[in-house]
Order: C-alpha cells, then sequence, then structure tokens
C-alpha cells in the first residue's frame, strides 16, 4: 500500500505542532518517506517546466517552502531530542515513546556525545576526599569586672547591721547621759563644800545643813565621800 500523499500544508501543520508543544510531538512512521516523496514530487515538476515559467517559478517557490518547513521542523525536534538526551544521561525517566525510529541513532549519538563530554571534564568518580577535621574554636568572651552582687549585697547587710549597732549605741549613750542629766537626787549637805560645776554643767555651792537637789551622777559622788547625805530621785 502506497503511502499517504503530504502536502506543503501538512507539513507546515505538523511544524506549528511542533513548535507549540513542549514535548516531542507523534508523527507517522512514514513520515519521512512522504516528505522525500513530496520532495521528488516537486523536483519532477521543476525538470517539466523548463519552458513555462509561471509554472517553474511556483514550482521553485514550492521547493523553498519545502526546505525552510523542513529545516524548522527538524531544529524543533532536534532540540527536544537533545533534551531527552540529557534526561537520560542524568538518569531520569525520558520518554521516548514519540522518538521517530530515524531519530533513534541521533538520540543514541548525543547521549553518547554528553557522556564523553562529561568524563573529559567533570572530576573523574575514582576521586578520594580527604577527611576534613573539624577544630572547635573556642571563643574568649571578655567579661567586664563587675562587683559581685552577693557580696555587694552581704557587704550592705553587713554595712547596715554595723551602722544599726552604732545607733544603739549611740542611742544608748545619749539616753544614759540624759538620764543621768535629767535625773536629780536630793541630798542633804552634811559640810560646806567649795563651788563645783555639775553635770548639768551648772555650778553648785552647797552649805553645811542645806538640802539641795543635784545631779544623781555628783550625789552618789559626794556621798561615797561622805560629803552629803542621799534622800530621793527627782526626775526632771
Amino acid at each position: 500500500m502506497a503511502p499517504e500523499l503530504l502536502t506543503l500544508r501538512d507539513l507546515r501543520v505538523q511544524t506549528l505542532k511542533e513548535r507549540r508543544e513542549g514535548r516531542l510531538t507523534k508523527i507517522p512512521n512514514s513520515f519521512y518517506k512522504q516528505i522525500r516523496n513530496l520532495e521528488n514530487q516537486i523536483r519532477k515538476v521543476i525538470d517539466t517546466s523548463k519552458g513555462d515559467v509561471k509554472r517553474l517559478e511556483k514550482s521553485n517557490s514550492d521547493m523553498r517552502k519545502l526546505m525552510d518547513l523542513k529545516l524548522d521542523l527538524h531544529k524543533l525536534r532536534e532540540r527536544k531530542l537533545t533534551d531527552l538526551a540529557r534526561e537520560k544521561v542524568n538518569g531520569q525517566s525520558a520518554n521516548i515513546d514519540n522518538v521517530h525510529s530515524n531519530e533513534t541513532e541521533y538520540l543514541e549519538s548525543i547521549c553518547s556525545v554528553i557522556e564523553k563530554h562529561r568524563e573529559n571534564t567533570l572530576i573523574s568518580n575514582d576521586f578520594e576526599f580527604i577527611p576534613e577535621v573539624v577544630t572547635e574554636i573556642k571563643q574568649e568572651t571578655k567579661v567586664e569586672d563587675k562587683p559581685d552582687i552577693k557580696i555587694v549585697k552581704e557587704m550592705d547587710s553587713k554595712t547596715i547591721e554595723e551602722s544599726e549597732v552604732k545607733i544603739i549605741k549611740k542611742s544608748q549613750s545619749a539616753a544614759e547621759e540624759k538620764s543621768d542629766k535629767s535625773e536629780y537626787l536630793n541630798v542633804k549637805v552634811l559640810e560646806d563644800l567649795p563651788t563645783f560645776t555639775g553635770m548639768d554643767a551648772k555650778n553648785y555651792t552647797l552649805k553645811n545643813g542645806d538640802t539641795e537637789s543635784i545631779p544623781k551622777y555628783n550625789a552618789r559622788m559626794l556621798s561615797d565621800a561622805g560629803k552629803v547625805k542621799l534622800m530621793n530621785e527627782v526626775k526632771v
């Protein structure tokens, strides 16, 4: 059975389809044979049209269109075949269902070229990498001298305690002093005494037989010396 005749229009439709599709399109098994038959037909017309200018002109135009469409179609399919070859070499699942039997040799040759190119330019697989030694670098962190908060707190506590003790002692001393100054004793003078300054910073002149109120400290001193006789305490 003779293959179905292919026209320039059929070839143009197939080329446009190939340009639109991202993957390789399906073409009949007799496709390339049909193209050769179409080319032979146009050649015959050209050979028999040497005396007919118009017919010759049309035939030449048809031949140029055929050559352009053939080249355009081949470029499109070659690019897609190259993509398939790269997928095969990379171990991907390349879909080769639409590869024509006339294109199988081209596909395999491209695969071989890619593999050979990689062998000549890339690092060989038998290269052994040297194990990397990981060295830990301890980064020293400079810490500014800062007083220990705990120590500061302890110092503050100790200082507060010492201050409190001092205040208590001072208060006690002041209280005693005040007590000494504010508390008086009534005494009876047993003999004339020279003028003296009491603990309250006052001058006292005591005569025999006088009853006088003098600071407790002075009263006790004079009592111990037998100069006066203690009578009772007087709080001022």
